[in-house]
């Protein structure tokens, strides 16, 4: 019996047409095989079949699990290769922006220079408005003396007019009485 299902099995692996179970049948049924016993031995060749298409179909997925794998182990590897080189990479821009950061706390420590000397300027600044703020004050009082003394000297002008005028009429007046005894003792 074993003989006759390994003849049909090896039948199927090579690949001969035949329907298993009908040729099992036959090939029982011409050896004196009571049909209860072939129907037995034909239900256990189904389920081994079954059982090899099974493992055959399980040898083909670990095949083409075992390839795919290896890819899928390509591609990690390859992956973990890019990742290096991307941490390599970020390693570089943070030693950059570390760069970056060092030249903008120059600038900062110039720019704190330059407020230092702005805010001595300002105080430069200071003392000069200062200086200009005396000098606008001596500009005030020489402004208010000379204010007096154009005051002082208009009452002075008024009364060296005032004198000259006295004068001027006193000496009219003398001139007027000389040329008048003159004039009496010409025609006299």
């Amino acid at each position: 019996m074993r003989a006759v299902a390994a003849a049909a099995t090896t039948g199927l692996r090579q690949g001969q047409c035949m329907d298993t179970p009908y040729a099992l049948y036959d090939a029982l049924s011409a050896i004196d095989v009571p049909p209860e016993k072939i129907r037995v031995v034909v239900q256990s060749m189904e389920r081994d079949m079954a059982l090899y298409a099974t493992q055959s179909q399980f040898t083909v997925l670990d095949q083409h699990s075992g390839s795919r794998f290896e890819l899928l182990r390509a591609e990690l590897a390859a992956l973990r290769e890019q990742i290096g080189q991307m941490n390599l990479r970020f390693e570089q821009v943070d030693r950059r922006f570390e760069q970056v950061d060092q030249r903008f706390d120059q600038v900062d420590k110039r720019f704190e220079q330059i407020e230092r000397r702005f805010e001595q300027v300002d105080k430069r600044f200071e003392q000069v408005d200062k200086r200009f703020e005396q000098v606008d004050k001596r500009f005030d009082l020489i402004d208010r003396r000379f204010d007096a003394m154009r005051v002082g000297l208009d009452e002075s002008l008024r009364a060296i007019e005032q004198r000259l005028i006295v004068r001027l009429g006193s000496f009219l007046g003398v001139a007027v009485a000389v040329t008048a005894v003159i004039v009496q003792l010409l025609s006299g």
